[in-house]
């Protein structure tokens, strides 16, 4: 028992110890890039799953202590502490549930269907579609349908005498859930043949092997969680492994 204290409170100061030298680089980096924190708008984001908490050392910005969050929005995407998707959903959901309004006003107008169609794929589609490669692939089954509630409103509005199926149909629309699957295999696709785009960088070393098999892979992709394999790089190596 003495022992395993031991070794905790080695690892715990060994972790304090690096992020204090990370602390150091950032406020290093700023400087050198001439880029202010301001610290009244800087927050800290500490991303565990361990079940204790470690007792870290806080963030310094000009001798002020960044305020410790369990989410923060970046770049209009909701990160929680424990990478789970639900926030976010929420709030793309609440988004744009408020502006069917606007296309029922519209319908009541008699505004074109062409034009019904526009605004919805303008203005209430791409809420949805917003940075979906970053999570589609870790969404459980019931925020995909949370997601796909907000688009059946749209042809019940467009099209009431047909069903959502029969209204899809009519509109040229397909179920959103297939729409961001698409997405996200059309910009890895091109992530992949333009050795130029801004995440070739990010993708795995190609699979290599002396023998000819009949089901070659061709990424090399190792992970040892879900939340790791239903990343979007890692998610799509696999997709295109299958093919063999």
């Amino acid at each position: 028992m003495a022992n395993s204290c031991k070794c905790c409170g080695s690892i715990l100061s060994l972790v304090q110890f690096l992020f204090s030298i990370v602390n150091n680089r950032i406020a290093s980096w700023s400087r050198v890039n001439k880029f202010q924190l301001i610290s009244d708008k800087c927050k800290e984001l500490r991303i565990s799953f361990a079940k204790n908490k470690v007792d870290l050392p806080p963030v310094v910005v000009d001798g002020h202590n960044l305020e410790v969050v369990d989410h923060a929005k970046l770049l209009g995407v909701t990160i929680t502490s424990n990478l789970s998707w639900n926030m976010h959903v929420f709030e793309t959901v609440k988004k744009a549930s408020k502006r069917p309004y606007f296309l029922r006003q519209l319908k009541r107008a008699q505004v074109k269907k062409a034009d019904l169609l526009r605004f919805y794929t303008s203005c209430i589609r791409s809420v949805c579609d917003y940075a979906i490669p970053v999570f589609h692939a870790s969404l459980p089954q019931y925020l995909i349908d949370d997601l796909e509630r907000v688009q059946k409103r749209a042809p019940s509005i467009i099209c009431p005498t047909l069903s959502y199926d029969n209204a899809l149909a009519s509109l040229d629309l397909e179920l959103l859930m297939a729409r961001h699957h698409r997405l996200c295999q059309s910009l890895f696709d091109n992530t992949l043949e333009d050795s130029d785009h801004r995440l070739h960088h990010l993708l795995p070393d190609l699979h290599s092997s002396k023998h000819t098999l009949r089901h070659a892979r061709a990424f090399d992709v190792k992970f040892k969680t879900c939340r790791a394999k239903n990343c979007f790089i890692n998610s799509q190596c696999l997709r295109v492994n299958s093919f063999g």
